[in-house]
Formats: structure tokens, sequence, C-alpha cells
């Protein structure tokens, strides 16, 4: 058994969290600047985005049932690497990417919703660098820099290699969130629904400014860091407080002002405070299936952008719709946080 102080887990987060970035990057990179997606774009999009998200939660099932996470994640960095190498068949390449990303994905998620302590917190830290990954891979891939095809496959094998020597930190089981709520089935439905739409105002709303490169890195570096914060915050002050509290204030920001390059980026950051708490929402009404709980937030995550995917969001640019889902979202996070504070107090109740 490993202590829970931070020396001991700093090395683990670190490194799963680095090489989030890198799967990302690599996989934004192999689709933006390796492959010759021409007329096929949005099938190809689609295809990888469904593997990549969408198999993330049976991955997770099997991780929960019999596959170990750690495995999972070195399989993942493994099958992205490859993924390269069949860089002249499209569909082979983004398929061999989506399931490595899938497989990295929620094998280091469920790496770190098995820590003891500080959950959020280090879910946050974990997810975040996926978004900087991406943004880096695109850039890469359309800038003047001359970068080799083998690099992304070198770098992900490296960081495989290391993740096999680092050591995970290990736990003793405790009592905590052990009892299955009540209604988890609905708690689930109703903290899904806000991850859809975060997904879906994240990838809809009009920010003009966009195109100035600042501005983008900005918006990217704010995304990450609401992450991050996010984490920290519902582990001091509550999953209620600062998930519900993101959501709310978000609304003018991104319903009513995107377009001022300031209050956007600030609005953006605030919306994503909401992610480590959604995460870990999903994870106390399942509170025995960790890898289950990150895949079903990554589905989510599909799921709210497919009508960007097939540019089906024109409705999604009118201030009063932005406005109604976000509005939506903070009520069912609200009920879905309820009844899950409402099962917690029964289990004080009956001393569990």
């Amino acid at each position: 058994m490993y202590s829970s102080r931070i020396f001991r887990i700093a090395p683990f987060i670190s490194l799963y969290s680095f090489s989030h970035l890198v799967v990302d990057a690599a996989c934004a990179f192999l689709l933006l600047g390796v492959l010759e997606l021409n007329d096929s774009i949005i099938l190809s999009l689609i295809l990888y985005n469904a593997f990549a998200f969408v198999l993330q939660a049976p991955f997770g099932f099997i991780i929960d049932k019999w596959l170990n996470p750690k495995l999972a994640a070195i399989l993942g960095l493994a099958f992205v690497a490859v993924s390269f190498l069949f860089w002249n068949n499209v569909f082979v390449a983004l398929i061999i990417a989506g399931i490595g990303n899938a497989l990295y994905h929620v094998g280091g998620g469920s790496l770190v919703l098995s820590l003891k302590s500080k959950k959020a917190t280090f879910s946050g830290i974990f997810v975040a660098p996926g978004g900087i990954g991406l943004g880096m891979g695109a850039y890469l891939a359309v800038s003047q820099f001359n970068i080799n095809l083998m690099f992304f496959p070198l770098l992900l094998m490296i960081l495989g290699l290391i993740v096999c020597f680092v050591k995970t930190p290990v736990f003793n089981r405790t009592n905590e969130n052990e009892r299955i709520p009540d209604h988890r089935i609905l708690i689930v439905a109703f903290i899904l629904i806000p991850i859809i739409v975060r997904s879906m105002i994240g990838l809809s709303v009009e920010f003009l400014w966009k195109e100035n490169q600042f501005l983008f890195l900005s918006l990217i570096t704010a995304i990450a860091l609401g992450k991050v914060l996010g984490g920290i915050l519902a582990d001091r002050y509550g999953l209620m407080k600062i998930g519900l509290g993101g959501l709310l204030v978000s609304i003018p920001f991104l319903a009513f002002f995107p377009s001022i390059p300031a209050l956007g980026i600030l609005g953006s950051l605030i919306l994503n405070l909401t992610m480590p708490v959604t995460l870990m929402a999903v994870w106390r009404a399942m509170p025995k299936n960790k890898g289950l709980s990150f895949g079903l937030t990554t589905v989510a995550l599909f799921i709210g952008a497919l009508p960007t995917i097939i540019a089906k969001d024109s409705y999604l640019k009118n201030d009063w719709v932005v406005f109604s889902l976000i509005l939506l979202a903070s009520m069912l996070l609200f009920a879905g946080l309820r009844f899950i504070d409402i099962t917690k107090s029964k289990m004080k109740q009956d001393g569990v």
C-alpha cells in the first residue's frame, strides 16, 4: 500500500495527465495532418469519435470486471502509436486510433477514480490536458513545422514503457459510497444530460474571434483551467455548489455575450467547472463501476458533439436556446445531486 501524500501521487497523476495530452495531440495530428479524409470527412469524424468516445463505456465495463486498468492504458498508448502505420488506409487508422484513445482514457480515468482522496481534483487534472492536446495536434497538423510521421508513435511507446514502471497508488477499500443509491438509473440520466448540453454548447457557441491565434489559445487554456479548478473547488465546497453554480453563472456569458472575447473565455472557464462534478456524480451513483462511470460520461460527450459534427447545429446559435439548455441542465444536475445527497443521508442514518 502507498501513502496518499502528494509526493506519492504526483508522479502518477503527472505521467497520466501528460500522456493524455500526447494521446489527444497524436489523434488530432493523425486526423488533420496525416490522413487524407477528403470527401469522407464527416463519415470519418463520426467513425473516429464513435470508437474513441462510445467504446469507453463497454471498455469501462470490461475494466471493472476483468481488465487491469493500467494494462488498458498501456494498450491504449500502443494502439494509437500503431494507427500511424496505417496512414494510407483511412478507416483502419481511424478505428485503431479510436480504440486506443478509448482504452487509454478509460484505463487512466479508472485509476484516477481509485484514488482515496481528492478524486475530483485529480480527475480534473487528468482530463484537463486533453483539450490542450487536441489544440496542439491540430496546430502541428496545419503549421509549417515538418513533423516526422514517427514522432508521435515513438513518444507514445516511450510513455507506455514509463507507465509500466511508475507505481500506481493503491489504497485500502473504505465504506465511502459503497451503497448503491436508489433510482441510480434515473440519477445517471439526470447527470448525463448536463454533460450532453455542455458538449453541445462548448462546440456550437459562436466565438467569432477564435480566428485570432492568441484568443484561441486563451480559450483552450481557460477550458483546461476550468476543469482543474472545478475539481479543486468541488473537493472543498461540494459538488452541488460548484456544479450548479458553474452552470448558472456561465449562462449570461455564453448565451448573450460570447462575441466579447473576455466574457466568452470567462464563460467557457466557468462552464467547465462542471466537468469533474458530473464525473464524480456519475461515479457516486455507480460506486462499484469506476470504468463504466467514466465511459458513460464520454458517451454523453459524443452525443452532444454530433450536431456540430454533422453540421446540424444552427439552432444552437440562438441566444435563448443556449439559455434554455443550460438552465435545463442546471435543473437536472440539481435533481441528480439531490438524489445522491438523500442516499448519503440514509447511509449516515443506517450507520454505514
